[in-house]
């Protein structure tokens, strides 16, 4: 019986391996790759409900294959802005301005550059009084001259001019012509209205009588393109060669450089007024002031004066003119004669304020 039930579990068992070794063989069978199905692979349908992957680097859009018309954009129009009121047809401009020269003499500040400012070297170091008074004193000048533009020798730092500007209040900008080197005094503009172009001539010139043939300006010939009143106004402040340890050929070509600098000027610029004014260090009929008193471009604007009456500085106790504003003639408008005007402490001197020398003013008409 034992034997019996031995045969038939074991035959039980064989069937059963055979059935489920062909299942197993038909499975693998449908999952193998036909080698010779060319059908390209379906690709996974994305689900739109899952969240874009942040790493994905689709190519966007380009908006600009949309069927909607472009619009470009466009700067807004600013409705504050102004207009230049002297581009209107019915602007009002000034009838006349007032130009002067001065020299300051010696306006130092109080810093010792050269590091020789002894009593008997040329540059000094005040204290900060003496400097304070200096300000002062030469803001009550610049006040009783009374310009609209300003002509300025000897000053020696831009923070010099700024505090003159500050103290005086009766200008809109300024402008220094440093050179740069220790202790060298400068040329500087104080102006109303806006200066439109600033020029430091300091190139080299033609110099007949000079080693080489050249040279250049011994302060900066400082060229200042103003807007004054609905007007432009080209002023050039100017100061030569001194004769103390004298170069009269150097003074002799910046005269002559200077006198083209202005007829190129008046050439380019028809439109503005042209004056020139500064310490020439030359009195008229000179060599120096040739190039200007001998050319029908040129008037000097005390030419009308009695020698005494156009004096601004004294040399020896002889009164001299040797600061000066010349007007070119072919630029915009006239001098009005008879404005020409030495300003100084008192009839008998030729200084005025802190400084050995007058100034010297004139009104110009349009």
């Amino acid at each position: 019986m034992v034997k019996i039930f031995v045969v038939l579990a074991f035959s039980v068992f064989v069937l059963c391996f055979a059935a489920c070794e062909e299942t197993y063989e038909n499975t693998e069978n449908t999952d193998a790759v036909d080698p010779t199905d060319t059908t390209e692979p379906t690709e996974p349908t994305v689900d739109p409900t899952e969240p874009t992957d942040p790493t994905d680097q689709t190519e966007p859009t380009d908006p600009t294959e949309s069927d909607e018309p472009t619009v470009e954009p466009t700067e807004p129009t600013d409705p504050t802005e102004p207009e230049d009121p002297c581009q209107a047809a019915d602007a009002e401009k000034i009838n006349s301005v007032i130009i002067g020269t001065y020299n300051t003499h010696l306006f130092f500040d109080k810093i010792c550059d050269s590091g020789y400012c002894s009593s008997s070297d040329f540059e000094s170091v005040p204290s900060n009084s003496e400097y304070n008074s200096k300000v002062k004193d030469l803001a009550d000048s610049v006040k009783k001259i009374g310009a609209d533009i300003i002509l300025l020798q000897e000053v020696e730092k831009e923070s010099c001019l700024k505090d003159l500007f500050e103290k005086s209040g009766a200008y809109d900008e300024f402008f220094l012509g440093e050179k740069g080197t220790p202790s060298s005094v400068d040329i500087g503009v104080m102006t109303k209205g806006e200066i439109t172009y600033k020029n430091k001539h300091t190139e080299s010139i033609e110099c007949a009588g000079c080693d080489g043939g050249k040279t250049t300006f011994s302060r900066a010939f400082l060229e200042t393109h103003i807007k004054l009143g609905c007007r432009k106004i080209i002023v050039f402040s100017a100061h030569f060669k001194s004769k103390a340890d004298d170069d009269a050929p150097r003074r002799l070509a910046e005269a002559a450089a200077a006198a083209k600098i202005l007829k190129k000027t008046a050439e380019k610029y028809p439109d503005a007024l042209i004056v020139m004014g500064g310490d020439l260090n030359d009195q008229p009929g000179s060599d120096t002031l040739e190039p200007f008193e001998q050319e029908s471009s040129f008037l000097r604007v005390a030419d009308e004066l009695s020698s005494k009456n156009q004096a601004t500085y004294s040399y020896r106790g002889e009164a001299i003119a040797i600061d000066h504003i010349f007007w070119v003639k072919s630029s915009l408008g006239s001098y009005k004669t008879g404005s020409a005007e030495v300003v100084k402490d008192a009839p008998s001197t030729y200084s005025l304020g802190s400084s050995d020398h007058a100034a010297l003013k004139a009104t110009f008409e349009f």
